[in-house]
C-alpha cells in the first residue's frame, strides 16, 4: 500500500503533463504565445457554450499549454474547453475526468469517500515519518553513506548498499512528504485553517440572480485588478455560480508558497464594482502553513524544474519500498551465497509472509484502480 501511494503520488506530480500528451487540444506552439488574453478567451468561450454555464478560466500551466475553461453541460456535469492563450482561438474540448483528476483522486483518497480515504492515505505519512526517524537509529553513521559506492560482490550487500545510498539522498524528500501528509491528516480532523472571508455582490441584479459580466465589464475588471494589485500575476478567474456570488480573480503575488486562491480580487458581476482584494502576505501563520502544504507536497513551487526533481525522487522513494520488500524477502528466504536465480523464491517468500492486513491492502489497491479506470472510461 505504501508503494502504491508513493507511486500514484509520483505520477500525480506530472499528471497535467500526461494530459498534455493525451489531448492535442491542450498543446500550443510556445513561439505563438505572447501572453494571456483573458478577454478574447472569455469572448471565445461564449461562442461555444451559453455564458451562464461558464465556471472558470485557467491560465496555461506552461508556455506550451493552452488556456482552459470549465463549464457545465445541460446535465450540470463539468467539462473542459481549450483555447489559444493569445488569440483566443478554440482548440477543442476534454472531459472533466482526465489524467490529472484520476491520479489526484487515486493518490489523495484511493477513490474512497473523502474522510475515510484521506485518513487512510495520511496515516501512511505517519508511517513514513516513523521510517525516517527510525532509519537514523538503525543505520549508524548514516551520513557517511552519501558518497559511499555500493559493493557489487554479493547480492545482499549490493541491495543493502543501494537501499542506503538512495535512502540518504532522499531524506529531504521523505521529510517534506511525510510532514505535509501528516498535516493533511490534521486538517481532515479539525486543524484546517479558515479561508479569508469573501464578501458578496452588492448590486440588485447580482443579488437576485446569477450574473455574468458583459465583455466590456470583464475587461474593466482586469484593468482594475492590475491597478489595485499590480504584483498579481493572474492565473484564474472564477465566475458567479449563483445569486450574490462575485467574480474572483486569483493568482500569485509576492507571498511565497501559497496557492493562487490566497491572492484575490473580487468584483460585482453586474456592475464591475470592486468588492474586495486580499494579499497572501496578510494571511495568519495557520493559513500560511495550510497554503504551503500543496506546493511543497506536489513540488509545484518551482515550476517544471521542481516537478522534475519531485518526480525523480518520487521514483527513488518508490524504489525504496520495493528494495525494502526484496531485502526482507532475502532475509526470510535464507538464500545461500551460491544459489542460482533465487529471485522468484525471494519474492514468493516475501509475499507469503504478508499478514491479513497486507492482503486487505492488496485487494484495496486493486479495487481502487479498477473503480478509477471504470469511472475514467465510462
Amino acid at each position: 500500500m505504501l508503494c502504491f501511494i508513493v507511486l500514484s503520488g509520483t505520477l500525480a506530480v506530472i499528471s497535467n503533463e500526461l494530459d498534455w500528451l493525451a489531448n492535442p487540444a491542450k498543446r500550443v506552439a510556445p513561439s505563438s504565445v505572447e501572453g494571456m488574453n483573458w478577454q478574447k478567451i472569455y469572448t471565445g468561450a461564449q461562442q461555444q457554450v451559453p455564458v451562464n454555464s461558464l465556471r472558470s478560466i485557467q491560465a496555461p500551466l506552461h508556455r506550451w499549454f493552452s488556456a482552459e475553461v470549465i463549464y457545465l453541460d445541460k446535465d450540470k456535469q463539468r467539462h473542459r474547453m481549450f483555447f489559444h492563450p493569445t488569440t483566443g482561438g478554440y482548440l477543442g474540448d476534454g472531459r472533466w475526468l482526465n489524467w490529472q483528476r484520476f491520479f489526484r483522486m487515486l493518490h489523495r483518497h484511493l477513490m474512497l469517500p473523502l474522510t475515510l480515504g484521506i485518513t487512510l492515505v495520511s496515516l501512511f505519512a505517519v508511517v513514513m515519518m516513523a521510517m525516517l526517524v527510525s532509519s537514523m537509529y538503525i543505520y549508524k553513521g548514516w551520513w557517511k553513506h552519501f558518497f559511499r559506492a555500493p559493493r557489487w560482490q554479493h547480492r545482499k550487500t549490493r541491495w543493502v548498499d543501494l537501499h542506503r545510498l538512495v535512502g540518504v539522498w532522499s531524506l529531504w524528500f521523505l521529510l517534506i512528504i511525510s510532514v505535509t501528509g501528516c498535516w493533511y491528516l490534521a486538517e481532515r480532523w479539525g486543524a484546517d485553517a479558515t479561508s479569508p472571508g469573501r464578501l458578496t455582490a452588492t448590486s440588485t441584479e447580482a443579488l437576485a440572480n446569477q450574473k455574468m459580466p458583459s465583455i466590456p465589464t470583464f475587461a474593466a475588471m482586469l484593468l482594475d485588478t492590475q491597478r489595485v494589485f499590480p504584483e498579481l500575476a493572474i492565473e484564474r478567474v472564477n465566475f458567479a455560480k449563483e445569486s450574490s456570488d462575485v467574480i474572483e480573480i486569483q493568482g500569485q503575488g509576492r507571498a511565497l508558497l501559497v496557492r493562487p486562491r490566497a491572492n484575490f480580487v473580487t468584483f460585482d458581476p453586474a456592475t464591475g464594482q470592486l468588492i474586495q482584494h486580499h494579499d497572501g502576505r496578510d494571511l495568519s501563520v495557520h493559513n500560511r502553513i495550510s497554503e504551503a502544504a500543496d506546493p511543497l507536497h506536489f513540488g509545484v513551487w518551482g515550476g517544471m524544474f521542481s516537478k522534475i526533481v519531485y518526480f525523480m525522487f518520487g521514483l527513488f522513494l518508490t524504489g525504496l519500498t520495493v528494495t525494502g520488500t526484496y531485502m526482507y524477502g532475502m532475509r526470510v528466504a535464507r538464500i545461500s551465497r551460491h544459489e542460482l536465480k533465487p529471485r522468484r523464491r525471494i519474492w514468493r517468500q516475501a509475499f507469503s509472509h504478508m499478514k491479513a492486513l497486507g492482503w486487505v491492502s492488496a485487494i484495496g489497491i486493486c479495487v481502487s484502480i479498477f473503480y478509477g479506470v471504470f469511472i475514467f472510461l465510462y
